[in-house]
């Protein structure tokens, strides 16, 4: 006997309740793929079988069996993901039926471009009902990506035309092998789940992408269920490891059945993220009613099937592709770009088919404009590896580690990390200190954030230049607060910022109003004509006849000027007038000893103002008391 020789494809049969399609399998593998009792009791498929067919020389290929029922459509989706290729299955005595109709709609929408036709119960229909059927599937095909497919008429009650569809498929099965990009981390999508005595829990679908080994350790999505892989089996026998398109089958122990669901997955641990509001692309299935804003909806996704609603943006032109949110009742996890079906809850019927682009935290509102623009510049990169990277970067506003990111895209860090540094030739992200990595365009969306921060904190504060760093913090939101941390000296002058020690930042391009910059001269004059014996602020706004409540705005100009120098006590001087006091005590340090007397007559002022400013220099680390005197330490030192 041959050993077998699993080709990575998962093949498929779809097609109408009655049909014939596990009958079909079980002529063409030996294996009737109804599990359950109740299943052949009634004599329909109710749920997801499986099968291989095996030829002569060890040459394998995975069946997965769909139920043809218009209500387990869901379960129809569920067994479609992982499939590489289908077997559109119509019977000759019936037709093209509806559910012919929508099973062939999903597997377009779920992106099957390979497979075949088959017309079954050929032993029960003349040679005209058949002309008819096959005219029938040809209209059904026109237009889409199988209007080429093979057409094979079959019995297998009779034996007619197996073994030319067995040869058939392994021609397809061959045709359909897609290199899967080894971009994207271990993740396998559970189709069914079950307690196996002695062993545990066994979750079986068609491994997406990745791999895995025995020894590994896994993680359910969603949820925080984790478990070791004990075994690894492929089409029921056990192997070391399981690759891409390849039907799997995982004993963990640590896991719980109810845990591991059909529309769970399993992936590596940190590789993937789950959520309950979805972004999408979403493009309307022809014929479709028009979907409305906050419709109720059933979202297929992987092997998941969940209720929810969709909320339209607020402008759309018909024919679009839409980019929506999916907010659902349950979480779901995915990958960028993974395919997603709406579905009409009642009466069931396909209404869009989409791809997933990222998870969201909150609704999309009609002022978040920036944001829609930065996740449809994800969803147009959703086929260029580099440029998502880059583009999901940008969306984040600042900088991500390699890990981070990594989850979010859910690829592996080797393969994240060979896409950036091609995205980083292109000058589109750049390389930050520990490992984090920033999409260069992603400084002029938060500069038109900040932009927008600063012009709404200067409508209340005209006479400012500064910006405290907490109010600036408040109007950003703690998300692009984070990502004003990542910017450089360079970075942040083009946004019109600057670092300054302290709790406030300078605002390069403010512009007071010339009353505020007139007012604070005049005070200022006031204050260096009054040297060291300066008044307070109440005492000046009564000599220069201003309300009251101005002095705070002139206060806070002259500050953000640097013009003015606050002591203990409250006392204010003019800068120039304290700066040349420092010099004098500098002066007399380095030649010997403080003369405060000398100081006191240079000003013209009393002990009563000069302590508390050689008190002040004191703070500041320019000079020292010591005993009775002091002594010089930083004579540079800021004041």
């Amino acid at each position: 006997m041959v050993n077998p020789s699993t080709v990575p494809v998962v093949l498929g049969t779809a097609g109408h309740i009655d049909h014939g399609k596990s009958t079909l399998v079980e002529a063409l593998t030996g294996t009737h793929p109804d599990r359950w009792e109740e299943e052949k009791k009634r004599g329909i498929t109710m749920d997801l079988g499986y099968a291989q067919v095996t030829y002569e020389d060890g040459f394998e290929v995975g069946f997965v069996d769909v139920p043809g029922h218009e209500r387990l459509v869901r379960k129809m989706v569920a067994g479609a993901t992982g499939m590489g290729a289908a077997v559109l299955v119509v019977a000759c005595d019936d037709g093209v039926m509806p559910q012919t109709r929508e099973h062939f709609e999903v597997l377009q929408m779920l992106g099957v471009k390979c497979g075949l036709i088959a017309l079954t119960k050929a032993d029960l229909a003349d040679e005209d009902t058949r002309l008819f059927v096959q005219a029938d599937v040809e209209e059904l095909v026109a237009g889409s990506l199988w209007e080429s497919a093979r057409v094979l008429e079959v019995s297998a009650h009779s034996g007619e035309g197996i073994d030319a569809l067995r040869e058939a498929i392994r021609e397809l099965a061959l045709s359909a092998q897609e290199e899967v990009s080894a971009r994207y981390a271990f993740r396998l999508p559970v189709q069914r789940s079950f307690a196996m005595e002695g062993a545990g829990t066994v979750a079986t679908g068609v491994c997406a992408s990745g791999t895995v080994s025995e020894g590994d350790s896994l993680m359910v999505l969603p949820g925080e269920g984790k478990s070791r892989v004990r075994r690894v089996q492929v089409h029921g026998r056990v192997t070391e490891t399981s690759s891409p398109g390849l039907r799997t089958a995982l004993n963990l122990p640590d896991l719980n059945p109810k845990h591991c669901r059909r529309g769970s997955v399993l992936a590596a641990p940190g590789s993937l993220c789950s959520g309950s509001l979805l972004r999408s692309t979403l493009q309307a299935v022809a014929g479709a009613p028009e979907l409305e804003h906050g419709q109720e909806i059933l979202l297929l996704a992987g092997t998941a099937s969940v209720n929810g609603r969709v909320w339209l943006p607020p402008e759309t032109a018909e024919g679009d592709s839409l980019l929506v949110d999916l907010q659902l009742e349950d979480e779901v996890a995915l990958v960028p770009g993974e395919s997603l079906i709406l579905r009409r809850p009642s009466p069931a019927r396909n209404l869009a088919s989409g791809r997933f682009v990222c998870f969201g935290e909150h609704r999309l509102r009609k002022k978040d404009k920036r944001l829609r623009e930065g996740l449809q510049k994800c969803a147009l990169a959703l086929d260029n590896p580099s440029e998502l990277a880059a583009a999901f970067l940008e969306l984040q506003g600042g900088a991500l580690t390699e890990t981070e990111l990594a989850k979010l895209l859910g690829w592996t860090s080797t393969a994240l990390s060979q896409e950036l540094q091609l995205a980083s030739s292109r000058g589109e992200v750049r390389s930050m200190p520990g490992n984090r990595w920033s999409s260069t365009g992603s400084i002029g969306a938060l500069g038109s954030e900040v932009s927008s921060a600063v012009t709404a904190w200067l409508r209340k504060n005209p006479h400012r230049l500064r910006i405290p760093i907490s109010e600036l913090r408040k109007g950003l939101g703690k998300k692009k607060s984070r990502a004003l941390d990542e910017l450089n000296e360079s970075d942040l002058e083009s946004i019109g910022l600057k670092r300054l020690h302290g709790t406030e930042w300078q605002l390069l391009d403010a512009t007071p109003p010339e009353e505020v910059s007139e007012r604070a001269k005049v005070f200022l004059d006031a204050l260096s004509e009054a040297g060291l014996s300066t008044p307070n602020p109440e005492t000046l706004s009564d000599v220069l006849s201003w309300a009251p409540e101005d002095v705070p705005k002139i206060l806070d100009h002259l500050s953000d000027t640097d013009s003015l120098v606050r002591v203990s006590g409250g006392n204010l001087y003019a800068r120039k007038v304290v700066e040349e006091l420092r010099n004098l005590v500098v002066s007399q340090l380095q030649a010997g000893s403080l003369d405060i007397p000398s100081l006191r007559d240079h000003f013209q002022t009393s002990r009563k103002y000069l302590m508390p400013l050689l008190e002040h220099f004191d703070s500041k680390g320019i000079t020292q008391r010591r005993g009775p005197n002091r002594i010089l330490r930083n004579p540079d030192a800021e004041i």
